[in-house]
């Protein structure tokens, strides 16, 4: 089961790849699940917060996650013959990891399944 189909994707103004997409929504996915303790897999429908949380991390991971950063480094500063540039700090992968479960736990706050249990409650439900 997947919370976010291509196509709702592109909906929603994603940019990457079919191909791409395969593999960044399964690992936001997985840590969607990681923090909700899989609740929104036994839901009958997938709630549009948990859906615009997909493309937050998505976007956060395609562009500073840890394959992001070794397919794709950042460069902050360069020289050239004396020349110098350095640009804005770019996210380390622990930043990027931190800002994705913040992202999570914003943007799923007082959302529940349909059980009425809050998807991020880490109790013992009875």
């Amino acid at each position: 089961m997947t919370y976010l189909t291509y196509d709702e994707y592109k909906e929603y103004g994603g940019t990457a790849s079919e191909q791409d997409f395969t593999m960044l929504e399964f690992r936001a996915r997985k840590r969607i699940d990681r923090l909700t303790a899989s609740r929104v897999q036994r839901m009958a429908k997938v709630p549009e917060a948990v859906k615009l949380c997909m493309m937050s991390l998505i976007g956060i991971d395609s562009k500073a996650g840890a394959e992001a950063q070794v397919d794709k480094p950042v460069v902050t500063s360069f020289n050239t013959d004396g020349y110098s540039e350095t640009y804005g700090k770019a996210l380390s992968v622990a930043d990027a990891d931190a800002a994705m479960s913040a992202s999570i736990r914003s943007m799923l706050w007082d959302e529940t399944d349909d059980n009425d249990v809050p998807l991020l409650y880490r109790g013992i439900e009875v």
